[in-house]
């Protein structure tokens, strides 16, 4: 049977968290099978924003693993794909640039497009365009980050895959799944399924609530989760947050037998009382569509501006999939006809300007 392994952690000290990981890979199967490996770290690297912030895998989490593997003689790599910066942008302002050097790590900046083929897809579609090619290593470790998301209610193993996606790309999928969650948590699956990371480990010590995934809370849960299997961390991680109904991703995944039955594996179960989601409306009613159109525009959040923070940098109007955004008089207006609810605007804004 699989396992989750899980332990609570009141910091990131280093020499712990190698620790705990060293039991936990041996636990699962996996230290000879990475060891002398060629190996891509993908971190949840959403913008250059510190660590306090908890928008990114923390710096110390990359630290713990890269060590690990590395004392494991393997040669590690690391990328992912920014919403707007560079990688290199990105991951220096996050602290996570300093972690790569110090250990010599190769940067990745995911920017060779390659199209890649799911058979077995639960999706409509069976083409997807990657930043760069999993096949190209001997083990992917996922590295995401537990936060809020606008749009999925959570960003956890199975979201982060999405980084994968080459930068352009990712506004096409979201233009083609538009409102609809359940379309796009099948995307989000088959992506995942594509990469098929090797193991996932995710950093909830300093997780975010509220308006996440990159202006809610900060705030500590401390927590960090490993498994060889995406989906089941993903239900774990819902489940100690008490969530009364599985979120689109992990709905989707029950529904086509991906989460298995597994194993827990925790020193305590952690008493989150307080965790604060954002407030997602369900969309996935049964009745006309014509019925469902004029109530979606009716009930589901709409991007807002908070005018005081505003820069005018203008980043929400060049992520909007649906171009939806446009700058007046210094301003962004958003033009809510167009407006397909993706959040893109809010999670990619680098002052919190936008609000839900």
């Amino acid at each position: 049977m699989k396992k989750v392994i899980s332990r609570m952690f009141g910091d990131y000290r280093v020499t712990d968290m190698k620790e705990f990981l060293e039991a936990s890979l041996k636990s699962i199967g996996l230290t000879h099978q990475l060891h002398h490996k060629k190996i891509l770290l993908k971190p949840n690297l959403v913008m250059g924003k510190a660590p306090h912030r908890a928008v990114n895998t923390h710096p110390e989490v990359v630290r713990a693993v890269a060590e690990l593997l590395l004392d494991n003689q393997c040669s590690v790599s690391i990328g992912d794909s920014p919403g707007y910066e560079s990688t290199e942008r990105a991951l220096k302002a996050s602290g996570i640039m300093q972690v790569a050097e110090d250990l010599g790590l190769t940067i990745v900046p995911f920017n060779k497009p390659v199209k890649k083929r799911l058979a077995d897809n639960i999706s409509p579609y069976q083409f997807f365009t990657l930043g760069e090619d999993p096949a190209l290593y001997g083990a992917v470790v996922n590295l995401p980050k537990l936060k809020t998301h606008g749009m999925m209610g959570l960003t956890l193993g199975v979201k982060n895959t999405f980084g994968f996606i080459h930068s352009l790309e990712k506004a096409r999928w979201h233009l083609k799944a538009g409102q609809d969650r359940a379309l796009f948590a099948s995307i989000l699956i088959d992506i995942c399924r594509l990469v098929n990371p090797t193991v996932t480990i995710l950093d909830g010590v300093l997780a975010m609530d509220r308006d996440g995934p990159s202006s809610g809370r900060a705030r500590r849960v401390g927590v960090i989760s490993i498994s060889t299997d995406a989906f089941m961390l993903d239900h774990y991680i819902e489940s100690i947050l008490g969530l009364t109904s599985p979120l689109p991703v992990t709905r989707k995944a029950l529904e086509h037998n991906l989460v298995e039955e597994y194993e827990v594996q925790a020193d305590a179960i952690p008493e989150i009382e307080d965790f604060e989601m954002p407030g997602l409306t369900d969309t996935d009613w049964t009745m006309p569509a014509f019925v469902k159109r004029i109530l979606k525009k009716i009930f589901v959040k709409k991007p807002r501006l908070r005018k005081k923070l505003c820069k005018s940098c203008s980043v929400c109007c060049k992520v909007c999939p649906a171009e939806a955004i446009e700058l007046v008089e210094k301003y962004p207006v958003f033009h809510y006809d167009r407006c397909i609810r993706c959040y893109c605007c809010q999670e990619m804004c680098p002052e919190g300007a936008i609000f839900l």
